[in-house]
């Protein structure tokens, strides 16, 4: 009788030890699971918005560097581009604007602005010399930002962007080239392009032939959404709930002196691993 007692009383033992750890490891799966939440919701960088510009006379200015996945579209633009022979006075505001820009501001979704200096500067000659491109320029030669060329204008004109064709300097028709009259009418309906390789994205003027009189100078706003992690390496699977639940269901249904039996030769299998925790990205 003495004896029954004794090994009742050890399986009962094994029993609300395996009870206890069972309840341990699903109150730790509530802790492990927000944690690795609180981990991925970390990971992706907020949506950023650039201010860019381009005086005629370039080819071309990098407005900021694009992952796969990121999403970006031109916001706003505005400025016009002088397809003809310029007035004296007009080079001189043109030679004030200085060379492209573009950097990262801080603004308001839906109303971007810049307010540093230089923006603000270059801003006022924008306005004076487009304003003497209106007066003294052949309303024919003139192309507004959102231009939509065509052969009628011998293609010229207007923004359109860029991410990684073999010619940037010139117009192809390519996927990865985007008019901005396409970029606004993507930005209206709250969506944006997609970028499908690591790219440096640049903003051009469409001209088919490369022409150093060009006067005038476009200008924008470009949001970007990052849809990629910044870290590369591993991640946390978020679904580690329901793994540690089976494995406490298992720990439940097997006879625990068994499992604990010195001569199996090998580590109990009620020692726990976590390789499904994490993937390669």
């Amino acid at each position: 009788m003495r004896e029954r007692v004794a090994v009742g009383g050890q399986c009962v033992s094994f029993w609300l030890l395996g009870i206890v750890g069972a309840i341990a490891l699903l109150q730790g799966s509530v802790t492990i699971e927000g944690h690795f939440e609180l981990l991925q919701g970390g990971r992706r960088p907020a949506p950023q918005t650039f201010h860019w510009m381009l005086p005629a006379q370039y080819t071309g200015v990098e407005v900021t560097e694009l992952h796969s996945g990121d999403c970006y579209v031109i916001q706003q633009v505005e400025g016009l581009v002088y397809f003809a022979e310029p007035e004296p006075e007009v080079l001189e505001l043109q030679e004030r604007l200085g060379g492209p820009l573009a950097h990262l501001v801080e603004s308001p979704k839906g109303h971007p602005e810049c307010v540093l200096a230089k923006c603000v500067e270059v801003s006022n000659v924008t306005r004076e010399l487009i304003t003497r491109l209106l007066e003294t320029g052949n309303s024919r030669a003139q192309r507004l930002a959102r231009h939509r060329p065509s052969p009628l204008d011998n293609m010229r004109g207007g923004v359109y962007s860029d991410v990684g064709s073999a010619d940037r300097s010139r117009y192809r028709q390519t996927p990865e080239q985007r008019m901005a009259y396409l970029h606004l009418q993507t930005a209206a309906r709250d969506n944006c392009y997609e970028a499908q390789a690591p790219r440096t994205l640049t903003i051009h003027i469409r001209d088919h032939q490369l022409r150093p009189d060009r006067t005038g100078v476009y200008s924008g706003y470009l949001y970007l959404e990052h849809h990629h992690d910044p870290l590369p390496g591993r991640v946390v699977v978020n679904a580690p709930r329901r793994f540690l639940q089976e494995r406490s269901r298992n720990l439940m249904t097997h006879s625990w002196p068994k499992r604990l039996s010195p001569d199996s030769g090998r580590a109990p299998s009620w020692v726990l691993t976590f390789p499904e925790l994490t993937r390669d990205v």
